[in-house]
């Protein structure tokens, strides 16, 4: 078990009796530093701050900083870090001393407060509030266990064979290649500082020495599971050296499969993530700060673990709606890695199917590389994409037409010709914004009164959207039986499950949604209906996708990216042209067949970022949400204002809020002073004003 440190900043003074310390109750304080600063844990913002209590002979030794402690705060016992040890104190009168050292391990290192003091500034956040999210809940027997484990057993040469088992693929593209060239080439270096560059968020400052880079990948011969095989053949590379890898990704299922994949390195890999209970989440957290264990793969919940000489960051698909907290100051995982990359110089690599506009933002300002396929390759490994008949009606977009039950039965072996045999993925509705809806009154489809598009909605009441032009309403009249209330078109999971096993009699038919999610179906023929986003994995990938029109989530600026994004989740699930691979796209929003149809989002999130940046939207600028009295919300922004570029976007009322914009360099003295302005009204007892920075859907 590797020794924590003693963390002791020594000012010279090593009496405390001599420093003027009396400790309320008559207790005799430490001799060597008897003041810590203590951060109460507390979500009052101007209490966020640490407070001096006094260390007594008996805890001296355990105090250090960085422990867990319990210290009486406004008459209650509550929960708190010591965060430095000093000789003296400004404070008047006794101490208050520290009740008890709740264990001697140090959790709060200076790493990881380093982390979070800057991810609660980013987003006008408190540091108690980000450490609960970084610091998961102690169990006593988990970390005795933790503590007493002994590092994975495995020494260089081990290591070395079991890196040397993952092989190149045939359809790694050769830029891949070039990246591990150069982490090789780093990882062989002396650790430096780097040159001076620019950061995530366009400031200059030293560059991390680790090559970074973003890879949008293609199913080829590993549908759905290529990004297995590039992580770990990344991972290997730092692995073999010692050095730690910290690996992400969204929910349960690529967790799943991911430590289904691990094989020989599951001695070096710990799991750390939310749905894990108590004494399993802390115990990992504990292995993977003591350093017992290299590999850590987890979901949001692993953004702060406290890996210990970390040397890559991998990221699985960084635009899922899983990585950003529902809790205050609901960072996002991704800003978490970009931070954590920032200061520790590690490296990087951002994979998906998709891409996300804000890393494009960083691939554009040159602090991500970029890993591409050829244009051959590109053409090999996408699956060919069908679109239905132009004339289809708006409704039939929810069902199948002629043209897919030809395809689903040339797929499942049922015809003499077919270009591949094996599964069928059918990716229907789930629950959120109605596609189709129409009058419940006189059954005609809700036409836009703007461009007669297909009219959306968030529920049966509202309210109403058109995706191609915009238009918004909150309630519904009928232009021909003046009826207010619609009824929905959408054939949803279970109605879709009865008619294709009426429609394919003797083909296994499976069902994932809901509750009931699966994460793998074999290689054979059978058709599996899934909602977005509870696609299973099929084993060598579907013979064929039927992707049916039920995937915008509503209006919004990241609306269309996010419908883009479940697309590409199931269409990459589908084997590569070369193997026969096809998709049934059954969307008429052109943006998403342009994106399916060529499988280029990187380039639709070239043109989104251009076209943002121009506009002032984010991720070209950032944005923060003020909610409260309307006088108070002016008095933060006035405030803001002082210390960097802020302009308003809009405001409404009941409650009232205010979005603003700030550009990137503004960013961190503007959210910086909005955190101070929001603790000096709750010390004051003022009108409470609630700020929350970059909320992806505030626009």
């Amino acid at each position: 078990m590797s020794q924590q440190p003693r963390l002791i900043a020594d000012d010279g003074d090593d009496d405390g009796l001599d420093s003027g310390i009396r400790v309320r109750g008559g207790k005799t304080p430490a001799a060597h530093l008897p003041v810590a600063e203590v951060l109460v844990e507390t979500q009052l913002p101007h209490l966020a701050r640490p407070f001096d209590y006094a260390v007594t002979e008996g805890l001296d030794a355990d105090a250090q900083p960085g422990v867990r402690v319990r210290v009486r705060f406004a008459g209650r016992l509550i929960s708190g870090f010591v965060v430095s040890r000093k000789a003296s104190s400004e404070h008047v009168g006794e101490l208050t001393a520290i009740e008890r050292v709740v264990s001697d391990l140090v959790v709060l290192t200076p790493e990881l407060r380093r982390l979070c003091e800057e991810i609660a500034a980013r987003y006008a956040g408190t540091l108690p509030d980000v450490l609960r999210l970084a610091i998961p809940p102690r169990h006593a027997t988990a970390e005795k266990r933790a503590r007493t484990a002994s590092p994975a057993p495995l020494g260089a040469v081990e290591r070395q064979q079991i890196c040397d088992e993952i092989s190149a693929h045939s359809d790694e593209p050769g830029a891949f290649t070039d990246y591990l060239t150069a982490l090789d080439t780093w990882m062989g270096a002396a650790p430096a500082d780097g040159d001076s560059s620019s950061t995530a968020d366009g400031d200059t400052a030293s560059a991390p020495a680790g090559p970074r880079a973003a890879m949008a990948l293609l199913p080829g011969s590993l549908p759905g599971t290529g990004w297995i095989h590039y992580g770990l053949r990344t991972a290997a590379r730092v692995l073999r050296t010692g050095r730690s890898v910290l690996w992400l990704v969204p929910d349960h299922r690529e967790l799943a499969a991911l430590e289904a994949a691990l094989g020989d390195f599951k001695p070096l890999a710990i799991r750390l993530s939310a749905d894990q209970g108590q004494s399993a989440r802390w115990s990992a957290w504990v292995r993977a700060l003591h350093g017992t264990a290299r590999l850590v793969i987890g979901t949001r919940a692993a953004a702060f673990a406290p890996t210990s000489d970390i040397g890559l960051v991998i990221c699985l698909d960084d635009g899922d709606e899983n990585y950003l907290d529902q809790h205050a100051p609901y960072p996002h995982a991704r800003q978490v890695l970009l931070t954590r990359i920032q200061q520790t110089g590690c490296a990087a690599l951002f994979l998906d199917y998709n891409r996300t506009v804000e890393i494009q933002r960083l691939v554009r300002i040159g602090w991500l590389g970029e890993i591409t396929y050829p244009a051959p390759a590109h053409r090999q490994q996408a699956p060919v994409c069908q679109l239905p008949p132009e004339d289809l009606p708006p409704h039939q977009h929810q069902r199948l037409p002629e043209l897919g039950f030809r395809l689903t039965q040339a797929a499942i072996g049922r015809t003499k010709e077919s270009p591949a045999i094996g599964p069928v993925l059918v990716q229907v509705p789930r629950a959120g914004y109605l596609p189709v809806v129409a009058c419940a009154g006189c059954r005609a489809v809700i036409e836009c009164p703007q461009c007669a598009g297909k009219l959306e909605a968030a529920s049966q009441t509202g309210p109403f959207a058109c995706r191609i032009c915009g238009f918004r309403a909150e309630t519904f009249t009928c232009p021909q039986c003046s009826s207010h209330t619609i009824r929905s078109v959408v054939a949803g999971i279970e109605r879709t499950f009865e008619e294709l096993g009426r429609a394919f009699p003797g083909t296994k038919v499976i069902r994932s949604g809901g509750s009931h999610i699966i994460d793998r179906v074999p290689d054979e023929p059978s058709i599996v209906v899934a909602t977005t986003g509870a696609e299973p994995y099929a084993d060598n990938g579907y013979a064929l996708a039927l992707l049916l029109d039920s995937l915008w989530p509503g209006p919004g600026l990241q609306a269309t990216d996010r419908a883009i994004a479940r697309r590409m989740r199931a269409a990459c699930l589908v084997r590569g042209w070369q193997h026969g691979g096809r998709i049934l796209l059954m969307d008429d929003d052109p943006s998403i067949r342009q994106v399916i149809s060529d499988f280029a989002p990187v380039a639709w999130a070239d043109e989104q970022y251009r076209a943002r940046s121009e506009l002032r939207f984010p991720p070209a600028v950032r944005t923060i949400g003020l909610r409260g009295d309307r006088s108070a919300v002016a008095e933060v922004v006035a405030a803001a204002s002082e210390v960097g570029q802020v302009w308003d976007i809009y405001a409404h009322d009941e409650p009232y809020e205010l979005i603003i914009g700030t550009t990137i360099a503004s960013g961190p003295a503007v959210t910086r002073r909005i955190a101070a302005e929001v603790a000096a009204r709750s010390m004051r007892h003022e009108d409470s004003v609630f700020a929350r920075v970059d909320d992806p859907d505030v626009l």
